[in-house]
C-alpha cells in the first residue's frame, strides 16, 4: 500500500497532545499522502491518552480497537478516556476518538503493575530474515521507515523491517505508543497475499483494492525501542468474501519476542 512517489508524513509531533479537560485529550494528524487519518496514528494517540491516566507503575500489556470511520488529517482528533477500572494489579481504559462527523475509533486498553514470575518464549525468529544494516530502506506514506523482505514461493505473509523515524523520548510507555503506530504498517498487506490476485506492483494498489481496517488488536511482551529496528513476521488467514485476517508477531532485532498482532481488514477488489 505505499509508494515511493509519495511524500512520507512528518511523524515529529505525533504525542503532542493537548489536553482539554478532564481526562479530554486532543491530536493532530500529519498530512497523509492518501487522504484519510492512518490508523496506527488513531491508535497510538488514543493509548498515549490513556496512558495519561494510568500510574505509572503499570505498563500496557493489550490493547483492541475498532475502526469505525475514515478520519479526515485536516481535523484534529478528540480522544476521550473512559476510567473504567483503577486495581492494584491492572487498570483498565476506554477511549472514543471523536471528529465533527462522529466517533472514528474505540481502543480498549489494559495495563498491568510489574509482577515477578517465570519467562519464556515459543515464538520462533525467522533465522533468514536478513540483517536490515545489508538492505536499502525506505520511507512509507505514515511516516515509517520500512524494509520489504522478500519471501520464496507464494507464502500467504508479509515480512518487514520497520522503524519509527521520529524524535522519541527515552519513555518505555511513549515506546509502547510507537510500536503501536507501527503495528498498523503490515497487517493488510499480510491479508492481500491470501487474496488469489495477491500484493500488486508498486503503485498499482490503490486500482487493485479497497482496503480498509476493521479492527486491531496488540498485545504488549516486552519492552522495546521504537526507532529501533522491529521485524513484523505477519501471516494471512484468507478471505472471506470482502474481509480477511491477519495475525503475526513482532521480534526485536536480538530474537526477542516483543508483540503480537491481530488485524481483521475490509478488502475489495476494483
Amino acid at each position: 500500500m505505499t509508494s515511493t512517489e509519495r511524500t512520507p508524513a512528518d511523524v515529529s509531533r505525533v504525542f503532542e497532545l493537548e489536553d482539554h479537560g478532564p481526562d479530554v485529550w486532543v491530536g493532530e494528524s500529519p498530512d497523509y499522502p492518501w487522504g484519510r487519518i492512518y490508523g496506527g496514528l488513531v491508535i497510538a494517540q488514543a493509548l498515549w491518552a490513556a496512558t495519561q491516566t494510568v500510574v505509572a507503575e503499570h505498563a500496557v500489556h493489550s490493547l483492541h480497537g475498532y475502526f469505525i470511520l475514515g478520519g479526515d488529517p485536516g481535523e484534529p482528533v478528540r480522544y476521550e478516556v473512559d476510567r473504567i477500572r483503577n486495581g492494584r494489579s491492572f487498570t483498565t481504559r476506554r477511549v472514543v476518538a471523536r471528529q465533527s462527523g462522529g466517533a472514528i475509533c474505540t481502543v480498549s486498553c489494559s495495563f498491568q503493575r510489574h509482577e515477578d514470575g517465570v519467562e519464556t518464549q515459543t515464538a520462533a525468529f525467522p533465522a533468514y530474515a536478513p540483517d536490515p544494516a545489508s538492505m536499502t530502506s525506505m520511507v512509507e506514506g505514515s511516516g515509517i521507515e520500512r524494509i520489504d523482505v522478500k519471501l520464496a514461493g507464494d507464502q500467504p505473509r508479509s515480512l518487514i523491517w520497520c522503524r519509527y523515524t521520529g524524535e522519541l523520548p527515552d519513555d518505555p510507555r511513549v515506546h509502547a505508543c510507537a510500536l503501536a503506530y507501527l503495528s498498523d504498517t503490515n497487517p493488510m498487506d499480510a491479508v492481500a497475499t491470501s487474496h488469489p490476485r495477491g500484493i500488486p506492483a508498486e503503485g498499482d494498489w490503490d486500482s487493485t483494492y479497497m482496503t480498509a481496517s476493521l479492527d486491531h488488536a496488540v498485545w504488549f511482551h516486552r519492552p522495546a525501542k521504537a526507532d529501533d529496528w522491529l521485524l513484523l513476521d505477519l501471516a494471512g488467514h484468507g478471505i472471506l468474501r470482502t474481509r480477511g485476517l491477519s495475525t503475526g508477531h513482532v521480534f526485536a532485532a536480538d530474537g526477542q519476542h516483543i508483540a503480537t498482532i491481530a488485524q481483521e481488514g475490509l478488502i475489495r477488489e476494483l
